[in-house]
């Protein structure tokens, strides 16, 4: 159960290390008054691009398993 809890985790930090790397995420902050100690963090979530990014995907994979398709049906391969 430690293996997939441990698995489960890198996953989730892989997913979302991708997502800053990809623009799917973002954060901002806002500037703090002088007298108080707390800052406001923003994290902002880009739809928009995580579905363009997954079609983009899905229409590689689509590409790739057409061409694969056709050489196994290929005579002499």
């Amino acid at each position: 159960m430690r293996k997939l809890f441990g698995v489960l985790i890198v996953i989730a930090i892989l997913v979302v290390g991708l997502g800053f790397y990809r623009g799917w995420f973002t954060l901002s902050t806002s500037n703090p008054e002088a007298e108080a100690d707390k800052v406001n963090v923003e994290m902002t979530v880009d739809r928009g691009k995580m579905n363009e990014d997954a079609k983009a995907v899905k229409d590689k994979t689509t590409e790739l398993t057409d061409r694969a398709k056709e050489q196994a049906s290929e005579p002499g391969n």
